[in-house]
């Protein structure tokens, strides 16, 4: 027997009898653990201390289940079923915005997104990157921008004062104006997974698809819609989580007159010092992003997207 097949002959035998520890210890494990650490004490640890306070009768934790109480959720939960209160207001207002945000953007992202897949060649760079630049700028800043525009006496009312407008009505406080905040804010999210899956559509499928006859209707219906189903699938779970959660946007475009979910649990959380309403809430709209992203990707092969353009 040479060395080499000695060698492999010992390593095979190492391998052979590691341990279970060992092996959680090897890659790609222990590559692992560093984020599940990370999210375990980030993000495992505040949720499960907000569940226990939406059970609390006070601002502090009881450890005692016997005097824990519900009576946050028959408030809540009541109010929203009912429509009636300020909650079934807020859970109108937050399922508008959030809705509409995402059908908003994905009407202008898709057409956008196709554009620079498989159209632009020049200059493309210089799209993305303008698409991208906002992106490195606050949230708060860019939806103070759109308030100083909008508001009486800003760049809005200058500019129709041009053409001897004098009164008009205000834009500012509506539930229209919020989505044209979260709109703007959360395009890119919707846009770029949208680019994505056309830029991984091979241009051998479309030529393919030419030479057989197909018009450009059927191409898009056949071809370029079921393979971008992802990117829209993947952007709508964003743009939608995301503007479940958009309190920046409803508190200065809504200017505290519209509340959603995530307003209001500021509110609690703030103004009322209220913890247990607060952590209630939150907890509802934590069911509501779970339930949505759950039902959001099971229509799509998440493994047949890992595997694409192997």
């Amino acid at each position: 027997m040479s060395t080499l097949q000695r060698l492999r002959t010992r390593l095979n035998r190492s391998n052979a009898s590691e341990s279970g520890v060992a092996r959680l210890l090897a890659p790609p494990w222990i590559l692992l653990a560093p984020m599940s650490l990370l999210l375990l004490v980030m993000f495992v640890g505040p949720m499960v201390a907000i569940v226990v306070f939406s059970f609390q009768t006070g601002n502090n934790i009881v450890a005692n289940p016997l005097q824990w109480s519900i009576a946050t959720y028959q408030e809540v939960v009541g109010g929203m079923v009912s429509g009636e209160g300020v909650y079934g207001d807020v859970l109108v207002n937050t399922v508008a915005v959030s809705v509409t945000t995402t059908a908003l953007t994905l009407v202008v992202s898709y057409p956008a997104a196709y554009a620079l897949a498989r159209r632009i060649k020049r200059y493309k760079l210089v799209f993305l990157m303008l698409l991208i630049i906002p992106l490195f700028t606050s949230v708060n800043i860019r939806v103070f921008g759109w308030a100083l525009f909008l508001v009486q006496n800003g760049v809005l009312d200058s500019i129709v004062g041009l053409f001897g407008v004098d009164e008009y009505a205000s834009l500012m406080y509506r539930r229209s104006t919020i989505i044209l905040g979260t709109t703007y804010v959360y395009l890119p999210f919707m846009l770029f997974p949208i680019y994505l899956s056309l830029l991984s559509v091979e241009d051998t499928t479309i030529e393919a698809a030419k030479d057989l006859g197909a018009s450009n209707y059927t191409l898009f219906r056949r071809i370029l819609l079921p393979l971008s189903k992802p990117g829209i699938v993947i952007g709508s779970l964003f743009v939608f989580v995301l503007s479940l959660g958009a309190n920046v946007e409803a508190e200065i475009l809504g200017g505290g007159s519209i509340f959603t979910i995530a307003s209001n649990i500021q509110y609690s959380f703030g103004y009322s010092q209220n913890w247990p309403l607060g952590s209630t809430q939150a907890v509802g709209l934590l069911v509501i992003t779970v339930v949505s992203g759950v039902v959001i990707l099971r229509t799509i092969d998440l493994r047949e997207i890992a595997e694409r353009g192997n």
